[in-house]
């Protein structure tokens, strides 16, 4: 496994060794085996801003009509599965939300979603990789400090 340092430690994280990373300039990154019929795996930050509220209640606000579950860093996560329609193929699309509170009024919201050939769950090494991406994405690192810390680094 290797560390990604997404945009200067926003949040850390860990993926195969082998896995390729494209990043885009204005934010995003996309992560990947190269090998035909390879999910593939997003991340995109948001951040919201508040001046009327605090970034505990705006975390909390944030997911609160869906089931979560709590983080080991103490954040809720939502994590859901999401079908769709890309040229013709049925595609399953794997999200995990995480919702970071951010002194004094800020939200960031990281989502991250893998997306598979549908059916493709059923394939033991497809399970493994979305076992292994849940298991990065709960133990990831979230900053709840304000802005971009950096240019991407991993």
């Amino acid at each position: 496994m290797k560390l990604i340092n997404y945009r200067g430690g926003v949040i850390r994280f860990s993926i195969p060794i082998g896995w390729v990373e494209e990043y885009e300039p204005l934010g995003g990154g996309t992560f990947y085996e190269d090998r035909p019929d390879s999910g593939t795996l997003r991340l995109n930050v948001l951040e919201f801003e508040s001046p009327d509220k605090n970034a505990e209640d705006m975390a909390k606000q944030a997911l609160q009509a869906f089931e979560t579950t709590l983080l080991p860093s103490g954040f809720q996560m939502r994590k859901r599965v999401a079908p769709a329609i890309e040229n013709n193929e049925a595609l399953n699309i794997h999200r995990w939300e995480v919702a970071v509170p951010v002194p004094p009024h800020c939200l960031r919201m990281c989502i991250f979603a893998h997306t598979v050939v549908a059916g493709q769950e059923d394939d033991p090494r497809i399970a493994n990789e979305l076992a292994m991406i849940d298991n990065s994405v709960r133990g990831a690192v979230y900053s709840q400090k304000v802005g971009i810390q950096g240019e991407y680094v991993s």
